[in-house]
């Protein structure tokens, strides 16, 4: 069956995980999961050897939910513990939720880099030695991520279990997000169809002349639904996030 195609618009999801370990099957399968159930989700299949961060930074940053595919090689890619920073940023600041998956490691070996998981870690951590820094923003980063509910191979499996278990939980988060969001411009349409009821009134209070009570009922009442229907227009067409 083809994968449905991406939707135009920021995505929703950004899924971040080490792509030769897993993109071929459990990858493929999940954005085809998500995106049947209308999710937008942003892979980086098309950067040039996931070494484009800036556009990656881009895409966190559209994304109102990241899932965290942590795996055995997971932390063999700078890039990926790049993006797990770039999350961590954005978590703290309120922007982002995180889903971590853990494929076929443990949270326990995830959280105090152990096996081979840790063993990765440790071989970047020697290569840069002489910026600790780095290696410390990366530590905090996964000490953070990995303290998140999150999903294990080892309760679903590493099939379409898990699939099906990062899409419940995906869509769950969506519709939190969207009955705790009330956008500046809806708030923007329900103050000016407040202000042009009172205008209304005011007028018909303070204007007895039947065509002096049409005229500033149309002067007051034109712009305040020439905006409400602007705002209206942007609210259909602007991403849908």
């Amino acid at each position: 069956m083809a994968e449905p195609p991406p939707y135009q618009r920021p995505p929703q999801v950004f899924i971040s995980f080490y792509g030769n370990e897993s993109r071929d099957n459990f990858i493929k399968y999940l954005v085809w999961g998500l995106r049947d159930e209308r999710v937008n989700v942003f892979v980086d299949r098309a950067e040039a050897n996931r070494r484009d961060i800036r556009n990656i930074s881009t895409k966190i940053e559209e994304s109102n939910i990241a899932v965290v595919i942590f795996s055995k090689r997971y932390t063999e890619s700078e890039m990926c513990l790049n993006e797990l920073q770039k999350m961590y940023e954005h978590v703290e600041q309120s922007n982002l939720k995180v889903i971590p998956v853990f494929y076929d490691v443990s949270i326990s070996g995830v959280k105090n880099l152990e096996d081979e998981f840790g063993n990765h870690f440790e071989e970047l951590r020697e290569k840069y030695a002489n910026d600790p820094l780095k290696i410390l923003k990366w530590e905090d980063s996964l000490s953070s991520i990995v303290e998140r509910t999150g999903l294990t191979s080892e309760d679903h499996g590493t099939g379409l279990g898990l699939v099906r278990a990062i899409v419940t939980a995906v869509k769950s988060e969506l519709m939190d997000s969207e009955r705790q969001n009330i956008t500046k411009g809806q708030v923007f349409v329900l103050a000016s169809a407040a202000v042009f009821i009172c205008s209304l009134i005011v007028a018909r209070l303070l204007c007895t002349d039947v065509k002096v009570n049409k005229a500033v009922k149309c002067l007051l009442g034109f712009p305040v639904l020439a905006g409400i229907l602007h705002q209206l227009y942007c609210l259909r067409t602007q991403p849908n996030r």
